[in-house]
């Protein structure tokens, strides 16, 4: 049930076109009245389309995140957390109120958005050698470049723990972003770009402009792609050519901090679900010209 109005307007011409006794009704006027009948239970039709297609979907938005313990359900669980409240089992929900000094007070709708503090969450499932499933839960708040602080971490790992399907095995993932290392020799225009990379009329650098723009516009727990970052460079203004030497990244390994840079060689999902840039000394600049 797809149909545009036009479509639905055709078909019931082309029905009316074929009986016998409607084909007498042949005014092309637009305000006939037959025209018009037919044009306005057209208009019902649709509506009644765009009304049961609009009902299908929140029964399907219903049947997906319906309270059993699936990948979908736990990422709106861990987005629905409020930072500072209070966890009604009975209300199978937060409370709508604080205390203060002794007095409960009604929150404001700012004081609960503000209270949202996780903003990104990736859920994935996975199974070990020895057949135990476990659940993995990557969280980051608002700036993704740090993580919630251990106050904030331990409070929302309660707040899972109090939640959860009894006998998941969750593992909460708030780490600092993998590193992400690039190797490169960018070919550059002079006409438009100066020896170290910067723009000639705006003082920016491009390259890494673009660079951050496509870590920015990957979702979160999204696969980093070799071959997509690289276009993304080329097509940038300036660019000529460019040659691909290395890229690597790092992440933080649970009671170690940072490993070693490891190469990616198609592509990459982070350990913690994002990536940022440190270093940009992996990227040069050269004015190169072919060899005939």
């Amino acid at each position: 049930m797809n149909k545009t109005l036009l479509e639905i307007i055709a078909e019931m011409f082309g029905i009316k076109e074929q009986n016998g006794y409607l084909q007498q009704l042949s005014s092309t006027s637009k305000v006939s009245v037959w025209r018009n009948l037919l044009e306005s239970v057209a208009f019902a039709i649709f509506i009644f389309q765009q009304a049961a297609n609009l009902h299908m979907k929140e029964i399907d938005n219903k049947i997906a995140n319906q309270k059993v313990p699936r990948l979908p359900w736990y990422r709106d669980l861990a987005l629905a957390f409020q930072y500072g409240f209070d966890w009604l089992e009975e209300l199978d929900g937060f409370s709508p109120t604080y205390e203060d000094n002794g007095v409960q007070v009604e929150a404001t709708q700012q004081q609960v958005e503000a209270s949202k503090i996780i903003k990104y969450v990736a859920v994935t499932r996975s199974r070990s050698n020895t057949g135990k499933i476990k659940i993995s839960m990557k969280i980051a708040g608002e700036n993704t470049d740090e993580v919630l602080s251990d106050e904030k971490a331990q409070a929302f790992k309660k707040y899972i723990e109090e939640t959860q399907c009894t006998g998941d095995d969750i593992v909460i993932v708030n780490f600092l972003p993998d590193i992400l290392k690039s190797d490169l020799k960018i070919c550059y225009d002079p006409l438009i770009l100066l020896p170290n990379g910067m723009s000639i009329m705006t003082g920016r650098f491009p390259v890494q402009d673009t660079i951050n723009r496509f870590l920015l516009n990957l979702p979160f727990n999204g696969e980093f792609s070799v071959q997509a970052f690289l276009e993304a460079i080329k097509a940038t203004e300036g660019v000529i050519d460019l040659d691909e030497l290395n890229i690597q990244s790092k992440w933080i390994e649970p009671g170690v901090g940072y490993g070693q840079f490891q190469p990616i060689e198609i592509s990459k999902i982070p350990k913690s679900g994002r990536f940022k840039i440190e270093d940009w000394s992996g990227i040069t600049y050269i004015n190169y010209t072919a060899q005939e």
